[in-house]
């Protein structure tokens, strides 16, 4: 579903809703308590099936009470008095209103791209193109993330010493967004095929966890291919992996960003 449907259009359900719980009779408190709740309930149960990520899942559980926060906080003034709220409250709710505006829109670039007009009127030589950041919402740190360029060195080291030669082709053709017949050859140096090797392809988001993939199919000896396609627009990673002499063979390659 559309980011913006999501959330702005979840904003202004929440509206709706608390106006729709003032004219039932329900009190200040409790009608900012459904409309607060109702829509975040409805997005948690949806997001579970269709996961986008904890970054995405966050803004749209805090855009939804901070409406109803804002509605709570106008009207809780008893007829009669005159309305006043506190700098500090308001203070409060415009930051997180400002912040989820501004994820939002980061997030809708990342996956979505740039609208055409803004980026030809912001960005040099982006004319009939359409770009994407390289937001990921969470990255990943740690031991494993920190000695990444160590192992990246360990691989080709590896691989120097059992003379195997690796070529991949297709990914280019993610790029542009449409799906293609990814293949990997695996060759000694004498040129033969590496045959039986089990080879799995996957795409995640950058920083996001990693999900087992798809197998790659051997149509010769060391020929292993997949037909590949990216499940949305934005910057994705692509891993080939496989085994050489017991140790597991990891190679990465950002693709679907331009």
């Amino acid at each position: 579903m559309n980011l913006l449907i999501t959330i702005f259009g979840g904003m202004l359900l929440t509206a709706l809703l608390y106006g729709a719980a003032r004219l039932i009779k329900l009190s200040n408190f409790w009608a900012a308590v459904a409309a607060a709740g109702l829509p975040s309930a409805a997005y948690l149960f949806y997001a579970f099936s269709h996961w986008a990520g904890l970054d995405v899942v966050t803004m749209h559980v805090v855009a939804y009470p901070t409406v109803a926060l804002l509605f709570y906080l106008l009207y809780e003034s008893k007829p009669g008095k005159d309305l006043h709220v506190h700098w500090v409250p308001q203070l409060l709710i415009g930051f997180f209103v400002v912040l989820t505006v501004l994820l939002g829109g980061f997030v809708y670039v990342a996956v979505n791209g740039l609208p055409a007009v803004l980026a030809e009127r912001l960005l040099p030589n982006a004319k009939g193109k359409t770009l994407h950041t390289g937001f990921a919402g969470i990255v990943e740190h740690g031991e494993e993330a920190a000695k990444s360029i160590a192992q990246h060195r360990d691989i080709d080291a590896r691989l120097a010493r059992l003379g195997w030669n690796v070529e991949v082709d297709g990914l280019d053709a993610l790029n542009r967004g449409r799906g293609s017949e990814v293949k990997v050859l695996l060759r000694r140096a004498d040129g033969a095929g590496v045959s039986g090797q089990i080879v799995r392809f996957v795409l995640s988001r950058p920083g996001q966890p990693v999900s087992a993939g798809q197998p790659m199919n051997e149509v010769a000896s060391g020929d292993y291919r997949a037909n590949v396609s990216l499940p949305a627009a934005g910057a994705w990673l692509a891993m080939i992996s496989f085994s050489a002499a017991g140790k597991n063979i990891v190679l990465e390659h950002p693709v679907g960003s331009e």
